[in-house]
């Protein structure tokens, strides 16, 4: 019996990724409005499946950002390891940047509201953990100007990101390169000029009042 409930466990966990992942393709060419029933034929399994792993299109939306919080954690932890402490806050950016930049799969709005979701406060927390110690140890090692904070990362990731989303024809798919590295040598603390206003309060981002 107990080989048996494995199994029905490890078929459950493979048809949730597979659905997440036919999610975020079908999201990206369709949209939001994109049916269920098109996404549960692209991963291969029923309708019926997809709604007993998630009830609702918000709940889909929600496990994509989850899945996204878990990849950008894996991301700080493996930069974290990186032997120049400047690297790794580069890296960090370059990888998180990269990736939301060809991330159209979610619509703003929902994103937004899914990424304050209190079901996803452990996430967030873990992630803002992570891009703190990355700050603190590449400025001890007199890389990184003092005045930056971990959350701050994840905003100058998202605003590399919003470029993609520009209404501007021919653009270069790689412009948020340029971008990144403005804001790289604006961390760096020989380009360092007083912050106003500061960091935003890391509670606002691990526990948002959700309306």
């Amino acid at each position: 019996m107990a080989v048996v409930e494995s199994a029905l466990r490890a078929d459950a966990a493979r048809n949730r990724e597979r659905i997440v992942a036919a999610a975020m393709e079908v999201f990206a060419e369709r949209g939001l409005e994109a049916s269920t029933a098109e996404i549960a034929a692209r991963a291969g399994v029923g309708e019926a499946t997809l709604f007993r792993r998630f009830p609702t299109k918000d709940d889909l939306v929600t496990a994509i950002v989850a899945m996204q919080f878990e990849e950008a954690a894996a991301l700080a932890a493996e930069c974290l390891e990186d032997d120049d402490p400047w690297r790794g806050v580069e890296r960090f950016l370059y990888g998180m940047a990269e990736r939301a930049s060809v991330d159209h799969g979610v619509a703003g709005a929902a994103k937004e509201k899914c990424v304050a979701s209190p079901s996803l406060a452990g996430e967030r927390r873990r992630l803002i953990d992570l891009t703190s110690q990355l700050v603190r140890r590449a400025q001890k090692a007199d890389a990184l100007r003092d005045d930056i904070a971990g959350q701050d990362l994840m905003f100058l990731m998202s605003a590399v990101a919003s470029l993609s989303d520009l209404p501007f024809p021919g653009l270069r798919a790689d412009l948020w390169k340029r971008y990144l590295g403005i804001f790289l040598d604006g961390l760096r603390p020989e380009a360092a000029t007083k912050l106003r206003p500061g960091a935003p309060a890391r509670k606002l981002l691990e526990a948002p009042e959700v309306e």
